[in-house]
């Protein structure tokens, strides 16, 4: 950015992708910079911008002298179209079908194109990562021991899921015992779950999209399979080295140490053209297949090099004319040239430094987090504080809104409806968890932690309540012991979850005056301790503070609080508001709402 009249400034590299409605988000690949804005009318429009040391609202881009551009790069000339847009690619087409099991079934793709329509996509993108996982057979893994099975390798959660769907809706569909079941079925029939599965996992994705005038990417379908969220997509890495989840799926081709979406998608790029003998798109005709060692062993990646050419041609099932495939987001385009007046941006911190990280990195991994508290733990004390408070603002955010965990009746919940709305707890629990460098133990079956953690509070809870029976308690007696006294709402109920991970709490009376969150509260953030608190009917983690008030983790989205103060007890309960449509990272509340506001506790939490 240039203000009139200012000097010319650093340049911004940005990274991000352009949506098919010319909107975009932008990430400073040096200095956590975020840009969200749209393109319509040919000039940038941005309406929220933010760093970490401002942010603004609503300003449009203005071109530089043409003496003052650097001149663009050639293209070469195959290179793909700009990422975002329901691309039509040129050029021969075919609609030749391999021999495979599920396309020799003359139902097969008229249900596959109702499937693909049920989640706004192409019926292509479906045939394509559905290629992947079974080769479209759908006897696979049908004798070997593992829960995935079938045409759409259905995990024993992900039946649950859809088993749970179908008596919600009373379909007619027959609910599976086990995921061997499907293997039973022909892969027309076993489209019906696919479809639900998929429906499950957009998570609004597919409505948004169609709002927008565009079909569901392959990038979001294959999020939403794979991932279990289909919002995985608009993030920058799925799964990071140390995880389950990245040893298991071999798609890091850039061999960073991150799985990312678009590399996820990649291999559903390259596993289709390898047996269709045809591009799905024409990202695909640039993914260069790559044997490297991967976890011991050669693994075939697909490695996207805009100068390698496959000449195979673009696959359509409807060759006459192209079916509409959203374009890829590219890992790495081009980087993008503002300016701005501050001083130099993108330098690593001091915790960055000790990490041995060349660029500002907003956000650490789980791992990242634990070698980092192990490196403040060897400095001098009197730096200890300030690399703490850094690393505060680097635990990540987690919503509670996406969790996966339904309900049960002896929890009070509705059964097998999503309990995300109602988990801010476990959700909070997570963060402050994660910001001690304690992790998820189980990423495979429980992608999300919290939902790790709710399930270990059921086990535990389910346990009690046979050893309170077994020791003569009444029913009901042994159920308020276990099931109420450890309810996921309660101190008792959330503090045994972080009890049995390794943590424990103390709680600090709270007080609204800022004198006494930047001496007494503070110094538990100093200490390297995590923090979380409720306001009267919602938990959040406290992050930090500065001039304009505290800065909070927020699960459930970005929030302001209310006044309380006056009220009597019972009308405590929810005096703040929400706005679900945006993230609650980073929200702010100011020193004056503070003021007015009676916190009902404040736990401050550390390991064992």
């Amino acid at each position: 950015m240039q203000p009139k009249g200012k000097a010319r400034g650093q340049n911004w590299p940005l990274a991000g992708r352009l949506q098919g409605d010319d909107t975009f988000s932008l990430h400073g690949t040096q200095n956590g910079a975020r840009f969200v804005g749209s393109l319509r009318g040919g000039t940038p429009e941005v309406s929220e911008f933010k760093n970490r040391k401002f942010s603004l609202e609503n300003f449009t881009f203005t071109r530089l002298g043409a003496a003052s551009r650097p001149k663009p790069a050639a293209k070469p000339a195959s290179a793909p179209a700009a990422a975002g847009g329901n691309q039509t690619a040129s050029g021969p087409r075919t609609g030749a079908l391999p021999d495979l099991p599920a396309l020799r079934e003359p139902g097969f793709l008229p249900r596959l194109r109702q499937v693909a329509a049920a989640v706004n996509t192409t019926p292509e993108v479906v045939l394509a990562f559905l290629n992947l996982e079974s080769n479209l057979d759908p006897t696979s893994n049908k004798d070997r021991k593992t829960q995935y099975k079938g045409l759409g390798q259905i995990g024993k959660d992900a039946l649950k899921d859809i088993n749970a769907f179908i008596a919600r809706h009373k379909l007619t569909l027959k609910p599976l015992d086990t995921t061997q079941d499907l293997t039973a079925l022909s892969a027309t029939q076993q489209l019906a779950y696919v479809e639900i599965h998929l429906q499950l996992h957009m998570h609004g994705v597919d409505k948004k999209a169609k709002a927008a005038g565009r079909t569901t990417s392959l990038e979001e379908v294959y999020m939403g399979h794979l991932g279990g969220s289909a919002k995985y997509a608009e993030k920058d890495v799925w799964v990071s080295e140390g995880s389950a989840a990245y040893r298991q799926n071999p798609m890091d081709a850039d061999q960073d140490g991150h799985n990312t979406p678009a590399e996820a998608a990649d291999t559903v790029r390259g596993r289709f053209t390898a047996n269709f003998k045809a591009n799905l798109d024409e990202r695909s005709r640039h993914l260069k297949p790559t044997r490297r060692k991967f976890d011991g062993k050669t693994q075939l990646f697909y490695v996207y090099d805009a100068g390698h050419d496959n000449g195979l041609p673009l696959f359509s099932l409807d060759p006459a004319e192209r079916t509409p495939i959203p374009a890829p987001v590219l890992p790495k385009p081009p980087a993008v040239e503002l300016r701005e007046e501050e001083e130099p941006v993108g330098e690593p911190d001091a915790l960055d430094q000790l990490m041995k990280l060349t660029e500002d990195t907003p956000q650490y991994t789980a791992q990242q987090i634990r070698v980092a508290r192990e490196l403040i733990k060897l400095q001098p004390q009197s730096q200890r504080a300030e690399l703490y408070l850094i690393l505060q603002e680097k635990t990540p955010h987690h919503s509670q809104r996406n969790n996966e965990s339904l309900g049960r009746a002896v929890d009070g919940d509705r059964p097998n409806a999503r309990i995300g709305g109602v988990m801010c707890n476990l959700t909070s629990a997570a963060m402050v968890l994660e910001q001690l460098g304690i992790e998820n133990p189980n990423p495979e079956d429980f992608p999300q932690f919290e939902d790790y953690l709710e399930d270990l509070r059921r086990k535990y809870v389910d346990a009690r309540y046979q050893e309170l029976l077994a020791a003569g308690l009444s029913p009901k007696k042994a159920r308020q012991g276990s099931y109420q006294r450890f309810h996921r709402t309660t101190m008792e109920g959330w503090g045994k979850v972080l009890a049995l991970m390794g943590a424990s709490h103390d709680t600090i009376p709270p007080r609204r005056d800022r004198k006494f969150w930047e001496s007494t509260v503070r110094k538990h953030l100093e200490e390297g301790e995590a923090v979380m608190m409720s306001i009267n009917g919602h938990i959040v983690r406290l992050q930090g503070m500065n001039e304009q008030g505290l800065i909070v983790d927020d699960p459930y989205g970005k929030s302001v609080l209310k006044k309380n103060t006056g009220l009597a007890a019972k009308d405590k309960d929810g005096q703040y508001k929400h706005d679900g449509t945006k993230s609650g990272n980073d929200t702010v509340w100011s020193w004056a709402s503070v003021a007015e506001h009676d916190m009902l506790w404040i736990a401050a939490v550390k390991k064992k």
